[in-house]
Protein backbone atom coordinates (compact mmCIF):
# COMPACT_ATOMS: atom_id res chain seq x y z
CA UNK A 1 0.00 0.00 0.00
CA UNK A 2 1.23 3.28 -0.55
CA UNK A 3 1.81 5.77 1.81
CA UNK A 4 -0.71 7.36 2.78
CA UNK A 5 0.66 10.19 4.57
CA UNK A 6 -0.37 13.84 4.23
CA UNK A 7 2.25 16.37 3.14
CA UNK A 8 1.65 20.14 2.99
CA UNK A 9 1.50 21.57 -0.47
CA UNK A 10 0.86 24.79 -2.28
CA UNK A 11 -0.82 25.62 -5.04
CA UNK A 12 -1.66 28.29 -7.34
CA UNK A 13 -5.00 28.47 -9.35
CA UNK A 14 -5.65 30.83 -12.40
CA UNK A 15 -9.68 31.13 -12.65
CA UNK A 16 -11.47 32.82 -15.16
CA UNK A 17 -11.76 36.57 -15.22
CA UNK A 18 -15.06 36.03 -16.74
CA UNK A 19 -16.30 33.51 -14.45
CA UNK A 20 -15.19 35.09 -11.32
CA UNK A 21 -16.62 38.30 -12.14
CA UNK A 22 -19.93 36.66 -12.68
CA UNK A 23 -19.98 34.71 -9.52
CA UNK A 24 -16.95 34.43 -6.82
CA UNK A 25 -18.18 32.76 -4.29
CA UNK A 26 -19.60 30.46 -6.43
CA UNK A 27 -15.82 29.98 -8.31
CA UNK A 28 -14.47 29.68 -4.57
CA UNK A 29 -17.02 26.86 -3.58
CA UNK A 30 -15.74 25.04 -6.80
CA UNK A 31 -12.22 24.89 -5.70
CA UNK A 32 -13.29 23.70 -1.86
CA UNK A 33 -15.09 20.78 -4.52
CA UNK A 34 -12.61 20.11 -5.97
CA UNK A 35 -10.24 19.53 -2.96
CA UNK A 36 -12.87 17.82 -0.93
CA UNK A 37 -13.22 15.01 -3.66
CA UNK A 38 -9.16 14.72 -3.54
CA UNK A 39 -10.09 13.75 0.60
CA UNK A 40 -7.21 17.07 1.04
CA UNK A 41 -7.65 18.97 4.39
CA UNK A 42 -7.31 22.80 3.02
CA UNK A 43 -5.68 25.20 5.27
CA UNK A 44 -5.87 28.19 3.48
CA UNK A 45 -7.33 29.85 0.46
CA UNK A 46 -6.55 33.35 -0.56
CA UNK A 47 -7.31 35.55 -3.55
CA UNK A 48 -3.68 36.26 -4.68
CA UNK A 49 -4.35 38.93 -7.72
CA UNK A 50 -6.30 39.74 -10.57
CA UNK A 51 -3.93 40.36 -13.63
CA UNK A 52 -3.20 40.39 -17.13
CA UNK A 53 -2.20 36.98 -18.63
CA UNK A 54 1.07 37.28 -20.75
CA UNK A 55 -0.70 35.68 -23.64
CA UNK A 56 -4.52 34.37 -24.07
CA UNK A 57 -5.48 31.31 -22.08
CA UNK A 58 -8.87 29.68 -23.75
CA UNK A 59 -9.57 33.02 -24.67
CA UNK A 60 -9.06 35.07 -21.51
CA UNK A 61 -6.93 37.87 -21.02
CA UNK A 62 -7.22 38.70 -17.92
CA UNK A 63 -7.42 35.94 -14.74
CA UNK A 64 -7.39 35.70 -10.94
CA UNK A 65 -5.11 33.57 -8.83
CA UNK A 66 -5.96 31.87 -5.87
CA UNK A 67 -3.21 30.61 -3.49
CA UNK A 68 -4.17 27.85 -1.61
CA UNK A 69 -1.86 25.26 1.18
CA UNK A 70 -3.41 22.18 1.84
CA UNK A 71 -2.84 18.76 3.10
CA UNK A 72 -2.90 15.46 1.20
CA UNK A 73 -1.39 12.26 0.20
CA UNK A 74 1.02 12.94 -2.30
CA UNK A 75 -1.28 9.88 -4.58
CA UNK A 76 -4.05 12.48 -4.79
CA UNK A 77 -2.02 15.12 -5.92
CA UNK A 78 -3.47 13.72 -9.40
CA UNK A 79 -7.11 13.92 -8.65
CA UNK A 80 -6.77 17.45 -8.28
CA UNK A 81 -5.10 18.11 -11.43
CA UNK A 82 -7.69 16.11 -13.43
CA UNK A 83 -10.15 17.99 -11.77
CA UNK A 84 -8.61 21.56 -12.68
CA UNK A 85 -8.01 20.41 -15.91
CA UNK A 86 -11.97 19.33 -16.65
CA UNK A 87 -12.95 22.08 -15.25
CA UNK A 88 -13.83 25.29 -17.48
CA UNK A 89 -13.51 27.89 -14.13
CA UNK A 90 -9.77 26.67 -13.67
CA UNK A 91 -7.35 27.58 -16.58
CA UNK A 92 -4.39 26.72 -14.93
CA UNK A 93 -2.84 25.21 -11.73
CA UNK A 94 0.57 24.84 -10.28
CA UNK A 95 1.14 22.86 -6.91
CA UNK A 96 4.47 22.50 -5.17
CA UNK A 97 5.76 20.25 -1.91
CA UNK A 98 5.90 23.29 0.62
CA UNK A 99 8.50 22.25 2.63
CA UNK A 100 9.74 25.91 2.82
CA UNK A 101 6.39 26.95 4.62
CA UNK A 102 6.92 27.52 8.29
CA UNK A 103 4.41 27.14 10.94
CA UNK A 104 4.34 30.81 11.54
CA UNK A 105 4.23 31.99 7.72
CA UNK A 106 0.81 29.37 7.58
CA UNK A 107 -0.51 31.20 10.53
CA UNK A 108 -0.37 34.83 8.80
CA UNK A 109 -1.33 33.57 5.68
CA UNK A 110 -4.65 31.81 7.81
CA UNK A 111 -5.33 35.27 9.59
CA UNK A 112 -4.96 37.24 5.97
CA UNK A 113 -7.08 34.90 4.18
CA UNK A 114 -9.99 34.85 6.39
CA UNK A 115 -10.13 39.03 6.55
CA UNK A 116 -9.46 38.97 2.36
CA UNK A 117 -11.46 36.36 0.94
CA UNK A 118 -14.25 37.01 3.41
CA UNK A 119 -14.50 41.06 2.27
CA UNK A 120 -14.02 39.87 -1.03
CA UNK A 121 -17.21 36.91 -0.62
CA UNK A 122 -19.86 39.46 0.79
CA UNK A 123 -18.72 42.06 -1.69
CA UNK A 124 -16.82 44.74 -0.06
CA UNK A 125 -14.24 45.61 -2.52
CA UNK A 126 -12.93 48.77 -0.46
CA UNK A 127 -12.90 46.51 2.83
CA UNK A 128 -9.24 44.98 1.83
CA UNK A 129 -7.28 44.98 4.64
CA UNK A 130 -3.86 45.21 4.89
CA UNK A 131 -1.52 42.49 5.77
CA UNK A 132 -0.25 41.17 8.55
CA UNK A 133 3.14 39.80 6.86
CA UNK A 134 3.51 43.95 6.15
CA UNK A 135 2.19 45.08 9.25
CA UNK A 136 4.72 42.92 11.01
CA UNK A 137 7.71 44.60 9.36
CA UNK A 138 6.08 48.38 8.94
CA UNK A 139 6.23 47.52 13.06
CA UNK A 140 9.35 46.33 13.16
CA UNK A 141 11.31 49.52 10.42
CA UNK A 142 11.72 52.66 11.72
CA UNK A 143 10.24 55.55 9.18
CA UNK A 144 11.70 56.15 5.75
CA UNK A 145 11.51 58.84 3.41
CA UNK A 146 9.98 58.49 -0.05
CA UNK A 147 13.51 58.98 -1.81
CA UNK A 148 14.84 56.28 0.56
CA UNK A 149 12.27 53.52 -0.20
CA UNK A 150 12.92 53.76 -3.80
CA UNK A 151 16.30 53.61 -3.91
CA UNK A 152 17.69 57.07 -3.48
CA UNK A 153 21.06 57.84 -2.57
CA UNK A 154 20.71 58.79 1.18
CA UNK A 155 19.83 55.66 1.89
CA UNK A 156 22.15 53.04 3.42
CA UNK A 157 22.01 49.58 2.37
CA UNK A 158 20.24 47.83 5.37
CA UNK A 159 17.54 51.02 5.17
CA UNK A 160 17.24 49.91 1.46
CA UNK A 161 16.60 46.23 2.32
CA UNK A 162 14.11 47.02 5.15
CA UNK A 163 12.26 49.87 2.86
CA UNK A 164 12.05 47.09 -0.11
CA UNK A 165 10.70 44.60 2.79
CA UNK A 166 8.45 46.95 4.32
CA UNK A 167 6.41 48.07 1.17
CA UNK A 168 4.85 44.57 0.00
CA UNK A 169 1.79 46.02 -1.13
CA UNK A 170 0.38 46.80 -4.30
CA UNK A 171 -2.36 49.70 -4.20
CA UNK A 172 -4.66 49.57 -7.44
Amino acid sequence: MADQTKMLYEGLFLLSQQEVAGDFAGCVQHLRDVFERADAELLVLSKWDERKLAYEIGGQKRGTYLLAYFKIAGARITSIERDCNLSEQILRVLIIKADHIGQTELELAQREQDATLEAKLHGDPDETPKSPVADAQLDNSKSISAEDATGGAAASGSEQAAAGAAVTERVD
